[in-house]
């Protein structure tokens, strides 16, 4: 039975069916009724009010303290005790000293929320699945949530610590971070800054009297226990807090930082993960006092130049940290991984979409958008049955994910919707294997506009003046290209030297100057048809529209200004002396035939400007005579500017450049005097027309015609003389060594294995090629094509390069980027790929008969 069949027959029960994601209410029901939900989303927004009002009463009062320079500082970390159990038990005081968790049910699959201390004397942990802790302790007894008792709690908590007057950073609902220093330094009586006798002591006294008066306070208010830890900055109030805890405080005194710190292990040092204390384990590293043996560059070679360095300065109790530096959001997320049962892909896609207008919905709530959108896929693994251990769960699964930047930022539902059904569909996946779903946005950006318009108002505008109405006329002569709207009636165009008939409007009002430096289309009385092919659509549609205004105006029309009004006409459109009656210019009137000479004198022209003859009055067809021919040069143009002369299909030019391409562009070369002449005379393909050569000068006639007699002679005798020629360089290119020498073909060097679609080999270029696809992926698991692509590489490298330093090389530098960038870990997928890479490594070695190396 596929997938797909067994759903069918999980769905055809109703119970069954309104429980899954099939169900189009699927996901509003999913969130009102799902208690880790509604659970974490209540933390997440009493936390960022509490963040906003704690950010709110702190602001006066950071502005307005000047802290001087190496003044010592005081800060109070405060947290509940078990907060969400020391909540409940005010309900259920009778079971205050009993083992005690709050979760949602006592099912074995309940996750412990939270403990009281009783509780963990048996081992128990916040976390931990029911099953388990009932195993610890048989007598646990569990107490349901009461989140409107939790808010209240957190609320007077909150209230307590801001009336201390000192900056306040909210850390979670039942933790914050607050900052006394100006308080305790004013009651020491001194800048704080140098010793005096016993200003010390004086402000160490008053962070205890503060300290337990937020104890008081927040006992008054919430009925609850706290604990307090002071230290000279946040590492030393964090770790001062584990030794108050239950119910006391503690402070860190200057004198004892260094033995303070020393007696903790590295593992308890905060952000400190269980990785990084097994690699400070491997160099001889538990106790924080270890690590003073060591240098600071024995700790970053082995942790990365960002962790090596935090902890050489935490093992000297060093935290730069400021209280008030606010964490900002780098992720808003949707994702569903139960009830998921599909039997369609429509299903699927519908169900996709639904989560991205969820997430959209989350991004307007936060206020931000975002430029990257990751897709992640839950399939079923192979070996994983139909039906998990908990109903409707994913069970074990195979986990995929895929990341798309956007061009821009956006938090638009359809946008989201539609690359991330495109993301799914790409891996083709059967819809009655898919057990999770989720989409993620990073990269964001706040949104900067009223909260009326969040999807458009961080769109830049541009701020423009309008500009008031303007005249059909001046608009007109203000533009300097005459494109005509199709709504307006077609103006016949006048001949280029009537725009210069006058310089003064009807009106009375100075005319604007033409633009003339070839912004607008002047129609010449002769276009050359080959010319006219060759210019882009729009430009060519332009002068065939005013070609046909020119050809139904009227000549008399086109030349009805007068002489006197007339302006000097540039020398552009004068045509050559040359071609000027003799005859005609003697019948002229003496006053304009001074003028047309006197024209000629003010702008002479240079010989030989004329390019084309006159066109054949019987045929319309141009003859190259007066194209410049010129000899074969020695230089040579490039394989694209070579393959355009060629008399190729426009399908075959632009093909490829292949080998056979390239050997046939070597043999090729520009054709002579007389190869010219015989694919410019008509005598290739018919006889000239005996009209024609009666219009041509005698001399000229003569020379076609005896040219034409010796093709016709060439031909019939089979003596190409340019094809010979082109055979004898042929032959001469392959000649054979000259005697006495003997050539030896030694066998082609192997190319070296290539990387990635830009063929990488070097390895500065394989290592700037890691480390982008380390970063790219270090907030997620790897592909696995890509992991097996780059474990193929590797082997290449083994045994066709037979370099087996650089792969190795390349195997420590993803180690290194994994460790630095804090992804890898014992139980993350990239620990996992690392081992595969590194054991195909191996089995390369092994291939060429070498024993294990040591990476």
């Amino acid at each position: 039975m596929s997938a797909e069949e067994h759903n069918a027959s999980l769905l055809a029960d109703p119970r069954v069916w309104k429980s899954t994601v099939v169900n189009p209410g699927f996901l509003k029901q999913y969130y009102e009724e799902s208690r880790l939900h509604h659970l974490s989303t209540w933390k997440a927004e009493l936390k960022s009010q509490l963040q906003a009002l704690a950010a709110e009463k702190s602001s006066s009062q950071k502005a307005g303290e000047k802290r001087i320079p190496g003044a010592r500082r005081y800060i109070l970390h405060v947290d509940f005790d078990s907060f969400f159990a020391a909540v409940s038990l005010k309900k259920y005081p009778q079971q205050v000293d009993k083992p005690v968790v709050i979760a949602h049910g006592g099912g074995s699959g309940s996750e412990i929320a939270s403990c009281n201390y009783p509780a963990r004397k048996f081992g128990i942990k916040n976390g931990m699945w029911m099953k388990h802790a009932q195993k610890l302790c048989p007598e646990l007894q569990v107490l349901p949530y009461d989140f409107k008792a939790y808010e209240s709690a957190s609320r007077g908590f909150y209230h307590a610590i801001i009336e201390t007057g000192g900056i306040v950073q909210s850390v979670s609902v039942d933790e914050a971070l607050v900052d006394v220093s100006s308080a305790c330094i004013a009651a020491g009586g001194h800048s704080g800054k140098d010793v005096q006798e016993g200003s010390i002591w004086r402000e160490q006294e008053m962070a205890d009297k503060m300290a337990l008066g937020i104890r008081e306070k927040v006992r008054q208010a919430t009925g609850c226990e706290v604990s307090v830890g002071i230290g000279g900055n946040i590492l030393l109030a964090k770790l001062a807090l584990r030794k108050a805890k239950p119910a006391g405080q503690y402070q860190v005194k200057p004198e004892d930082v260094l033995d303070f710190v020393g007696a903790v292990t590295v593992q308890e040092l905060p952000g400190v993960a269980f990785s990084i204390g097994g690699k400070l384990e491997e160099i001889g590293v538990k106790y924080v006092k270890d690590v003073r043996e060591l240098t600071k560059e024995r700790l970053i070679n082995a942790l990365g130049p960002k962790t090596g360095e935090k902890i050489w300065d935490y093992s000297r109790g060093i935290d730069r940290v400021e209280v008030g530096e606010q964490a900002i959001r780098k992720s808003v997320s949707a994702e569903v991984n139960w009830g998921i049962r599909f039997v369609t892909q429509e299903q699927a896609e519908e169900f996709l979409q639904s989560l991205c207008h969820e997430l959209h919905k989350r991004l307007v709530n936060e206020r931000v958008k975002g430029r990257q959108l990751t897709l992640k896929i839950m399939r079923r693994a192979a070996d994983a049955p139909l039906d998990p251990p908990k109903h409707l769960g994913h069970g074990k699964c195979d986990t995929f994910n895929k990341s798309l930047v956007l061009g821009v930022s956006t938090n638009d539902s359809d946008i989201i919707s539609r690359e991330a059904i495109s993301m799914m569909r790409g891996w083709g996946f059967s819809p009655g294997e898919l057990r999770g779903i989720g989409v993620q946005m990073t990269k964001l950006e706040p949104l900067k506009g009223p909260a009326e318009s969040p999807l458009a108002s961080s769109q830049k505008r541009l701020q423009f003046k309008n500009a008031g109405p303007q005249p059909k006329s001046s608009l007109r002569h203000n533009s300097p290209d005459e494109v005509e709207s199709p709504s307006k009636p077609r103006v016949t165009s006048p001949h280029p030297a009537a725009s210069y008939s006058s310089t003064v409007s009807p009106s009375g009002k100075p005319r604007s100057s033409v633009n003339m430096l070839g912004t607008q289309f002047i129609m010449p009385t002769q276009v050359d048809p080959r010319v006219l092919a060759e210019l882009p659509p729009d430009i060519r549609s332009k002068f065939q529209s005013k070609a046909h205004d020119l050809s139904n105006q009227a000549p008399s029309e086109r030349f009805e200004q007068s002489r006197s009004a007339s302006p000097t006409v540039p020398a552009d459109y004068l045509p050559s002396h040359s071609q000027l009656d003799q005859e005609m210019l003697d019948a002229l009137p003496d006053d304009v035939r001074a003028e047309v000479l006197a024209q000629y004198q003010k702008s002479p022209r240079k010989p030989n400007m004329q390019t084309r003859l006159p066109q054949s009055p019987h045929k319309n067809r141009a003859i190259n005579l007066a194209k410049k021919i010129t000899t074969p040069t020695k230089k040579r143009s490039g394989l694209l500017l070579r393959g355009k002369g060629t008399r190729q299909s426009n399908a075959a030019s632009s093909s490829t450049l292949t080998q056979s391409n390239f050997v046939a562009s070597r043999t090729s070369r520009r054709p002579s005097t007389w190869e010219g002449m015989e694919k410019a005379s008509p005598a290739d393909n018919e006889e000239v027309s005996a009209e024609f050569l009666a219009a041509l000068p005698e001399d000229i006639r003569r020379e076609v015609l005896d040219q034409q007699r010796r093709d016709r002679l060439k031909r019939r005798s089979g003596l190409d003389l340019a094809a010979s020629r082109g055979k004898k360089r042929i032959i001469r290119n392959e000649k054979a060594p000259p005697a006495g020498q003997r050539r030896i073909q030694l066998p082609a060097k192997p190319p070296k294995p290539t990387f990635t679609a830009q063929k990488l080999t070097a390895l500065p270029d394989l290592r700037e090629a890691m480390g982008s696809w380390v970063e790219e992926f270090r907030d997620e698991a790897p592909y696995r094509e890509d992991v097996d692509a780059l474990v193929n590489y590797l082997k290449r490298v083994v045994k066709e390069e037979r370099d087996m330093g650089k792969a190795i090389k390349l195997v420590r530098w993803l180690r290194w980027l994994l460790e630095e960038r804090g992804v890898s870990g014992k139980d993350s997928v990239w620990e996992s790929a690392m081992m595969r890479i590194e054991e195909g490594v191996q089995e390369a070695v092994g291939e060429r008969g070498l024993g294990r190396v040591t990476i």
